[in-house]
């Protein structure tokens, strides 16, 4: 499993900053299982940082913490090839099906409310209903997390 999320304030450099920090300590220190990724992502049409994590990182280092207070979801993604993503919302554990992660031009992307690049890969992801056995995972790549 692993979370797609953004960070509170993530538009001050100073927030973003401490983030990274934080977080380049825990694996300096080798605290974490697996890697950050940076993104570029939209929710309800709104442009900004996101990240990928692990489960057992983002649930250390992450989850509970001043980070994502004021966030109203997170996006969890199973690390199947059929990538199932599921919006969970912080402030009562509510959960919601999104369907599946596909990867998509970056044209059909921007024309959506919700997707998410990975720099990192060169890729564009947005949820689809449907038949997941038809969808690229979003953490596919040729190392681990």
């Amino acid at each position: 499993m692993v979370y797609i999320f953004s960070i509170d304030n993530v538009e001050n450099p100073h927030a973003l900053a401490k983030f990274l920090r934080y977080m380049d300590t825990a694996k300096n220190m080798q605290n974490m299982s697996g890697n950050l990724i940076q993104c570029i992502g939209s929710y309800k049409g709104k442009l900004e940082v996101s990240f990928i994590l692990n489960e057992h990182d983002f649930n250390r280092f992450v989850r509970g913490k001043w980070w994502v207070e004021s966030q109203e979801s997170i996006l969890e993604v199973t690390e199947c090839n059929k990538a199932y993503a599921t919006l969970v919302y912080l402030a009562d554990n509510n959960r919601e099906s999104v369907g599946s992660l596909k990867r998509v031009a970056s044209e059909e992307a921007l024309k959506k409310e919700a997707w998410t690049y990975r720099p990192d890969l060169d890729q564009y992801w947005i949820s689809v209903e449907g038949n997941p056995d038809t969808v690229w995972n979003v953490t596919h790549k040729k190392a681990e997390l």
